[in-house]
């Protein structure tokens, strides 16, 4: 595959809430690895259920999309070595890092949406916790045109239960949507099989983290440029409004600190 420019991509429908996302990560591409524990252990259990799947492919051409700092990528290049790989992400400065991480790959800056790759140009499609941020029918549709015939797709994202402490506290002080809205999983799920792909590996799994603090907890968030929600509150939170909040999410308190989840969702399916 031809490498393109960096400033060469275009994004589709939604361009304000699309432009609001890629500045979140281009802005935390260097906070991004040292926050990015939860990232790293969905792709490490999506490498996992990999090896686990029964899948027998050893592809040619792989497609890592939505690769962020190259973490996923660099795993994709030690088990295919002699493979070609492509990295792509939306945040050219996430796709800088993942260029010093990954040596040799092709980088292509582009929406993973709206692919600038011909049909069939890949034999696995690759995709760890990028699709929550785009529309997962048309991700899947992307996935099904890239791929070539019995070609592969391992893919980790995220489910309609994400953050549900966050929403609990919250819904203390407003009606706006403080987490990111994500359809429900059990949708793709369908659609996967109704379209002829033969589903491999399935998990729906809660992830957790604990944080000693709200503030932490909430940079943690901040860090890895997971700040985009689908009803953005229109004026800060008042002191009060962060008070009522904060001795909300106290009494979530847990031994191991204030806990933090993730619906994490992995598939593997082949056509």
């Amino acid at each position: 595959m031809p490498e393109l420019p960096v400033a060469g991509w275009a994004l589709s429908g939604g361009l304000p809430a699309k432009q609001r996302v890629r500045q979140a990560f281009d802005q935390a591409a260097s906070t991004y690895d040292a926050a990015a524990d939860v990232q790293r252990e969905v792709c490490d259990r999506l490498a996992a259920y990999w090896l686990q799947s029964g899948v027998e492919l050893e592809p040619g051409t792989i497609l890592d999309a939505g690769c962020g700092t190259g973490y996923g990528g660099h795993w994709l290049a030690q088990r295919w070595p002699h493979a070609r790989l492509t990295l792509v992400d939306f945040a050219p400065e996430m796709l800088a890092a993942a260029r010093a991480r990954v040596t040799g790959a092709s980088l292509v800056c582009a929406d993973i949406e709206v692919l600038p790759l011909p049909d069939r140009c890949c034999e696995l499609y690759w995709s760890s916790l990028a699709w929550q941020w785009n529309d997962p029918h048309r991700c899947l549709l992307e996935a099904g045109r890239v791929l070539g015939p019995g070609g592969a797709l391992a893919v980790a994202t995220l489910g309609a239960d994400n953050f549900p402490e966050l929403r609990h506290v919250f819904a203390a002080v407003d009606d706006y949507s403080h987490v990111l809205t994500v359809p429900s999983p059990e949708r793709l799920l369908a659609e996967c099989r109704s379209t002829h792909w033969r589903v491999r590996v399935w998990e729906r799994k809660p992830v957790r983290r604990h944080y000693a603090d709200l503030p932490g907890l909430l940079r943690s968030i901040k860090d890895v440029g997971a700040r985009e929600v689908e009803q953005r509150r229109p004026a800060p939170l008042s002191r009060t409004a962060w008070r009522t909040i904060t001795a909300r999410y106290e009494q979530l308190r847990e031994p191991a600190g204030l806990p933090l989840t993730y619906d994490a969702v992995w598939l593997i399916a082949t056509r």
